[in-house]
């Protein structure tokens, strides 16, 4: 985790329970920058999940990295506002996530850009 803050770490942390919010049936092992670093992404809590899987070829964390991710929600595009962008939680459904490490339903699609 390289690179991102202890205390953004400690938010997203606490926000999974360490636990995967992807699938939410795995320990979470690495946190995904849903705006990727080479897009501009940030180390922000909405920015980030923690999720299972190794790299970006296993778990969740690969599935991020696919078409299937993007449309989950999970990576979303350079031009796109992580904070604003809902995506799909495996506890909390559909929600938009804040940088306090909040969690925030909402009755949008977590494809909004379709």
């Amino acid at each position: 985790m390289t690179g991102i803050p202890a205390p953004v770490q400690d938010i997203v942390r606490a926000r999974s329970g360490g636990t995967c919010e992807g699938c939410g049936r795995r320990e979470a092992a690495e946190m995904h920058h849903r705006k990727y670093r080479a897009r501009g992404g940030q180390h922000t809590a909405s920015n980030l999940l923690h999720l299972c899987g190794w790299g970006n070829h296993t778990g969740c964390h690969g599935q991020a990295h696919t078409e299937a991710g993007r449309q989950l929600g999970w990576s979303v595009n350079s031009w796109a506002d992580p904070a604003a962008t809902p995506l799909e939680h495996a506890v909390h459904g559909v929600v938009t996530l804040d940088d306090a490490g909040g969690v925030h339903q909402t009755q949008k699609e977590a494809t909004p850009w379709r």
